[in-house]
């Protein structure tokens, strides 16, 4: 556990996985124009792996307990020529606890942990256009955009998408 702007980081364990789901599903209910993931997904196909060699899942929780805020940090796996690459992703952070430094948190303790998996020095992350105040906590740690997708997912319209990149 770390503590950064009052939020305390927890690496998550398989027994977090329930709630975790739960979390993120209500997230997605909640804002279906920013994340590209659906309750259904989540139903269909329950998050389960928290934690590996190649990877963590963090969430941010408050002195009691309560969940303010999660991030997956990912190796790309599945080519051998892109093992220097960990992707941001599952990132979501409820209205509630915007503004408070829970995303900045979580990003600086998934950034923390890129930086001790051997081998990565890239961090790659996709974030909806129009979600100007994550775009700009994104940018204000020093990710660039470099890939812009129109129609890349769909809820009530169809939303734009930026792929942001970070040299470690």
């Amino acid at each position: 556990m770390s503590q950064v702007s009052d939020v305390n980081i927890y690496e998550l364990s398989p027994e977090d996985a329930r709630a975790y789901n739960e979390f993120f599903a209500a997230g997605a209910a909640r804002h279906p124009d920013t994340l590209r993931i659906s309750p259904a997904d989540v139903r269909a196909a329950p998050f389960e792996r928290m934690s590996s060699a190649d990877g963590v899942t963090l969430a941010g929780r408050d002195d009691l307990g309560a969940w303010l805020g999660v991030v997956t940090l990912e190796r790309e796996l599945g080519r051998e020529k892109r093992r220097h690459i960990a992707w941001v992703l599952r990132m979501y952070v409820p209205e509630a606890s915007a503004g408070k430094g829970v995303g900045r948190a979580l990003l600086t303790a998934a950034l923390e942990r890129a930086r001790q998996l051997p081998g990565i020095s890239k961090v790659n992350l996709t974030v909806a256009e129009h979600n100007v105040r994550a775009v700009r906590l994104y940018e204000s740690a020093g990710f660039r955009a470099f890939s812009r997708e129109v129609d890349a997912f769909r809820d009530r319209e169809p939303r734009t998408e930026l792929t942001m990149s970070l040299q470690l």
